[in-house]
């Protein structure tokens, strides 16, 4: 799992599930209380800017923050268990 665009393209080019994160991290910038005190629009804004930002790299996640993270995790190890595994590149 990787969270960065370049870090995206490096774990689909080595088998890896990718998440990528809209609102925090690298992608928006911004501290957990300026994440916060971001108005439903501009928290709207940012996150439709970040989607169009990941779409090349195409992650198999796209999630919010990290506390979105143990549903993905929970998906993933579903589609282990039916035998999927990741598509790369």
């Amino acid at each position: 799992m990787k969270g960065t665009q370049p870090g995206i393209l490096e774990g689909r080019s080595v088998g890896m599930w990718t998440v990528a994160l809209t609102c925090s991290g690298n992608a928006l910038g911004l501290t957990y209380d300026q994440y916060k005190n971001l108005s439903a629009e501009e928290l709207s804004e940012a996150r439709s800017r970040i989607t169009r930002m990941f779409e090349g790299s195409r992650p198999h996640y796209l999630i919010d923050t990290i506390v979105d993270l143990p549903a993905v995790i929970e998906d993933i190890n579903a589609r282990l268990a039916r035998g999927e595994v990741p598509q790369c590149c």
